[in-house]
């Protein structure tokens, strides 16, 4: 009788092949079959949504509940484990908390804000004249010494160098933008009502999740270690620690920051009677989640509409978000966030760029970390493949590297002959890079420079 014969080799060649067929089988499917599969998984995401609102809600709820179990309840005298009374009592003020600020925004802040859009609107017409009124008057008053010769109107000004515009179109245009902006809006609110049963069933997986994080934590990473070597897993634990610590603490601090600044704005803004406060508030609050040119959107957006309401007010409305943004960035932000997320500003830019081209307005917001994460990862793997090939690995060193002139590679040459030997650096070349510099607040800086005034002015006496 015929016996089979186990041959490793062979099995693992047949494995490796039979898993390239089903593999080219599964993109040949998703190329021919992209709608169909593109159903299925839109349908698989929308089976998992409360899932997802959970995991997410969670998340974010996690830093509060943290405070309040270890500042709140922590119970340091009591003399039993209280830490099921603490988990729950943390649970039930987190949920407390977050239903009050949402109360604040929904019944003080988004309702004046409706309304200061509505009234906009229905006073537009003397707005714009207004408007007309007062870039009249400025050229009647000041035509004749820049220009040398006196005009009644912007109008005839314009008609006299044959500049066809009017200002009533590029208002009522700008108006028209802002409204068509406002109707998106209001329509993805809409949308977001429509997932108001998936939201609720969120809360309450969030809830669960909240209860349960350290057995998931624990059951998870069980998991990951009866599948992976113990030091895939132990990479994948590392990595799913720092990814937390850069993406959950910008996002949760970023929100926190925004929420803030927008208040703030509110408060600024009724306090110096700028009209629409409360809508101006929350548009630079809201833009301000996005990094680097959250504000600066913000501050166009809110000058657009003022210069419809109110132009008069425009400067001082520039010169108040100015103002609170070098405020937030020099004191707020870096209490929140910390002073660096580990990139420079080049690829701040970068990452707003890609991701919001991408992924719209959660690209602009998620990409500042995402690009962190990776910019780490990458560095780690081209300094840990430098290491291996014997090379220096700090960026300094490349700074001058290779030299313009050498005494074996003829300068002359574009690209080096396969007979010419090449000089390999080595560890010893290698260049340290500098410290980076520690950033200095504005406020400090501004109380350095009058210590150091003062000092000269002892100095001369």
């Amino acid at each position: 009788m015929f016996k089979f014969k186990k041959n490793e080799k062979y099995a693992s060649i047949a494995f490796y092949a039979v898993i390239s067929v089903i593999i080219c089988a599964a993109v040949i499917m998703c190329i021919f079959k992209f709608d169909t599969i593109r159903q299925y998984i839109k349908s698989f995401f929308a089976a998992i949504a409360p899932l997802t609102y959970g995991f997410v809600f969670a998340y974010l709820f996690n830093p509060i509940m943290n405070r309040y179990e270890k500042t709140l309840f922590a119970f340091k005298k009591a003399k039993k484990d209280m830490h099921k009374l603490r988990r729950t009592l943390s649970i039930i003020m987190t949920v407390i908390t977050i239903l009050a600020v949402l109360s604040i925004i929904l019944y003080a802040v988004i309702p004046q804000a409706i309304y200061s859009f509505e009234n906009l609107g229905t006073q537009l017409n003397s707005y714009i004249t207004n408007i007309q009124h007062f870039a009249d008057g400025f050229v009647q008053k000041h035509s004749e010494r820049f220009l040398g010769e006196r005009y009644d109107s912007i109008s005839k000004l314009m008609e006299e160098y044959g500049i066809s515009l009017s200002i009533k179109d590029i208002l009522s245009n700008s108006y028209s933008f802002l409204q068509n902006a406002f109707n998106y809006v209001i329509d993805y609110g809409g949308m977001i009502v429509n997932e108001v049963i998936n939201v609720l069933l969120g809360l309450i997986v969030a809830v669960y999740f909240l209860v349960f994080k350290e057995r998931i934590c624990a059951q998870t990473k069980k998991l990951l270690c009866a599948i992976l070597n113990r030091r895939a897993y132990l990479n994948t634990v590392r990595l799913a620690r720092y990814t937390h610590k850069t993406f959950g603490g910008f996002i949760v601090g970023k929100l926190i920051d925004s929420v803030i600044i927008g208040l703030l704005t509110f408060f600024v803004l009724w306090i110096f009677k700028i009209p629409y406060y409360p809508l101006l508030a929350v548009i630079i609050g809201v833009t301000n989640i996005i990094p680097t040119f959250g504000p600066i959107f913000g501050g166009i957006f809110g000058a657009m509409l003022l210069l419809i309401a109110a132009p008069d007010k425009v400067i001082l409305f520039l010169i108040i978000v100015l103002v609170i943004q070098q405020l937030d960035g020099n004191i707020i932000g870096p209490k929140i966030l910390g002073n660096t997320i580990g990139i420079s500003s080049l690829w701040v830019v970068i990452a707003i760029f890609v991701f919001g081209s991408f992924f719209g307005f959660t690209g602009m917001i998620v990409g500042v970390p995402a690009t962190a994460i990776i910019y780490v990862l990458v560095k780690q793997w081209s300094e840990r493949r430098l290491r291996h090939k014997g090379y220096p690995y700090h960026t300094a060193y490349y700074a001058g590297d290779p030299p313009q002139e050498t005494d074996s590679i003829d300068a002359g040459q574009v690209f080096i002959d396969r007979d010419t030997e090449i000089p390999v650096p080595s560890p010893e070349d290698d260049i340290p890079d500098p410290p980076e510099k520690e950033r200095v607040s504005l406020t400090k800086r501004i109380s350095d420079f009058f210590k150091k005034r003062k000092s000269e002015k002892k100095k001369t006496k």
